[in-house]
């Protein structure tokens, strides 16, 4: 049974349960990354450096306050101070990174510089730096800024942005729409709508604009291609006679005993052997063999990392690990710092993510493009294999890219094993949608999830549909205006053939406002009104009068759901109707203005609605999520929104819950 928070007039009286769930948040991390945002303007990010030395940073010292110029003061709350300090000679700002999250790393004449962290030149201090900026990519973004209704971006930092912002209301216009040729990389503006500008737009990474050197070197493991010549860190060959170039070139043999490709993981350990032979067997196998390197009993654990292995004499020269002596000496198939018996260790100690070594740099059990540091880095970006850096899709068209070696972090409920690559798309009107896979070089599978990346509600789940091969295909009537993750994985993991991964492509059909049909049960336009209920087929044939003699209408709200009359003409009255139980995620009551389950909220938000005229007593339609009428989330002691709609949270601007 799901418990929820209750919803009572005053504010500081106790519920009587919580909320269920909790909105999923990526982690900040170190080397320049932005928050992650999940709202109308899409993923934020930031770029992970290289090493350098790090400079003074300073700022007009104040008492702290909450937002603006609180306290008196510009520390922690507003303005970027000065306080530049001196760095060493470079070409390009991916050179000067000092890997501290909370400084601007700029190359200017020739020279490092490095100052209280705003990348944007707004003048405010990142958010997570202790100012306000809570987009450092955009300067269009500050707490003092007016809300733009039509740049994704939510530039006054109040938690909501574009047609989702109670200041475009009344815009006759909002949503962005991206230009077709994309970001332009001097001009100040975000032409691609994916609320970074200029440099800070991974679109504008090695680009003369943007910075080139003469050479990869010294700058080999950064994700960057600093020369601008199409090639990038170890592959450059700028970067050719570095050991560990070499090494991280050379492929992971699986039943050697030894680390081929110098990750300090072994053999089955190494996630380059997932699908080796080796290291796959099939169900249930047979007892352990303790001195093979394979995995025989089925469990993912080979010879002495497996507990049967324990007393056996091939086991006996196992001892407890040494942190700096690249032997596993504890058997288990990981190396120094990378078992996690280092941890502690002092020749351990944490140091910036790397986000193309597949090492734990940091120590947060993340690697690479895994790990939040990453969001932004180029490299993670081209391979968008996770939720940290999806890729936007502008409109219609195909989208082309590669699973192969992706890490298989998500699944759809029709399948999705392998590697997946993440797209999302920014709607900002009601859209007919038709995506499929056809095209694509193995058995893909398709789906879409609304609001959240990780935790939202599943649209839909197509393996073998394209009509072409194993392609994939989804088609959605109608979308309502959100933010939608469209994931392109591989069916299943062969125990022979390895991973359904490869080269895909995306194709997208992407039509706004379609127009309504008045006979097909469906909402065509997006308006939340179906056939005979939406003002546009009041005179068609099969709706003229057909309430009892008089027009149709909506079956929304107490009045049309306790009449006896089916006000809709969908065949179905009252309760009978799905209008009159609207909630997507927890049907539990009828809208009747009763409190059928005892819970303290009468009608449980299954009162249909497409705007505030079709609530009454004081309650608002959630027409950013669940499209039912409910007290404003504010009012709620707990956080009602995980029921409302899972993964969204609760605005205090707009007082409903948004993704």
């Amino acid at each position: 049974m799901i418990r929820k928070s209750l919803y009572l007039p005053v504010r500081h009286t106790l519920a009587l349960s919580i909320g269920v769930g909790a909105l999923v948040v990526a982690p900040v991390g170190c080397g320049r990354t932005n928050l992650f945002g999940l709202g109308a303007g899409g993923p934020g990010g930031g770029s992970p450096g290289g090493a350098a030395g790090v400079g003074a940073s300073g700022g007009v010292a104040g008492v702290a306050g909450v937002g603006g110029f609180s306290g008196g003061g510009f520390a922690g709350g507003g303005f970027a101070g000065g306080g530049v300090g001196g760095g060493g000679p470079c070409e390009t700002d991916q050179q000067c990174a000092d890997n501290d999250a909370c400084t601007t790393d700029r190359c200017e004449a020739g020279r490092c510089t490095y100052a209280e962290r705003d990348d944007d030149d707004d003048g405010w201090i990142a958010l997570e730096c202790g100012g306000d900026d809570c987009n450092d990519k955009n300067p269009n973004v500050t707490p003092v800024s007016e809300e733009n209704c039509t740049d994704a971006a939510d530039n006054d930092c109040n938690g909501v942005a574009d047609c989702n912002d109670p200041a475009c209301e009344l815009a006759p216009v909002c949503g962005c729409v991206p230009q077709p040729g994309g970001e332009i990389c001097d001009s100040g503006q975000d032409e691609d709508c994916d609320t970074t500008v200029d440099c800070n737009d991974t679109d504008c990474v090695n680009t003369e604009i943007c910075g080139c050197a003469d050479s990869e070197a010294g700058a080999c493991f950064n994700g960057f291609d600093d020369d601008c010549d199409g090639v990038t860190d170890c592959d450059d060959s700028d970067c050719a006679s570095l050991a560990q170039c070499q090494c991280q070139a050379e492929p992971e043999f699986c039943a050697d005993g030894t680390d081929d490709d110098c990750d300090l993981l072994i053999d089955c350990a190494d996630p380059d052997c997932a699908f080796d032979s080796a290291c796959t067997c099939i169900p249930p196998g047979i007892p352990e063999l303790c001195g093979d390197n394979r995995d025989n009993d089925c469990d993912g654990e080979v010879d002495c990392a497996d507990g049967d292995c324990r007393l056996d004499p091939a086991c006996a020269e196992c001892v407890p690990e040494v942190c700096d002596d690249g032997e596993d000496n504890n058997c288990n198939g990981v190396i120094d710092c990378a078992d996690r018996e280092c941890q502690f260790d002092p020749a351990c100690a944490p140091s910036p993510e790397i986000c193309n070594n597949s090492l734990d740099d940091d120590g947060d059990m993340l690697v690479d493009c895994d790990d939040p540091d990453c969001a932004n880095n180029p490299l993670c970006v081209i391979k968008q294999t996770n939720c940290l850096s999806p890729r936007l899709i502008g409109g219609s068209g195909s989208y082309t890219g590669d699973t192969t070696g992706n890490s298989g972090d998500y699944k759809g409920s029709c399948g999705g094993d392998a590697g997946e690559a993440v797209f999302y798309i920014v709607l900002t009107e009601p859209s007919r949608l038709h995506i499929d896979t056809v095209g694509t070089s193995f058995d893909s599978t398709l789906y879409v999830r609304q609001g959240s990346c990780e935790s939202g509600r599943e649209l839909g789940c197509d393996d073998d549909s394209g009509g072409f091969e194993w392609s994939a295909a989804l088609d959605f009537t109608i979308l309502y205006p959100g933010t939608y993750f469209i994931f392109v994985d591989g069916f299943t993991v062969d125990p022979q053939g390895g991973p359904n991964e490869g080269p895909f492509i995306l194709n997208v059909d992407l039509e706004p406002n379609p127009a309504e049909r008045c006979d097909d049960g469906i909402d065509n336009d997006g308006d939340r009104y179906v056939d005979c209920a939406d003002p546009e087929c009041v005179d068609a044939p099969n709706c003229k009068d057909c309430n009892g003699g008089q027009p149709p209408g909506p079956e929304f709200g107490i009045g049309a759901c306790t009449d006896g009359r089916d006000n809709d003409c969908d065949g179905v009255a009252d309760c009978a109707d799905s209008d009159c139980s609207a909630s997507d995620y927890y049907v539990t009551e009828c809208c009747n203005g009763q409190d059928q389950n005892g819970n303290q909220i009468p009608d449980d938000f299954n009162c249909a609605c497409a705007s505030d005229a079709d609530c009454g007593n004081g309650e608002i339609c959630y027409d950013h999520t669940a499209f039912a009428c409910g007290a404003p989330c504010t009012n709620f002691f707990g956080d009602v929104c995980p029921f409302v709609a899972p993964g969204s949270t609760c605005s205090p601007a707009t007082g409903q819950c948004e993704f």
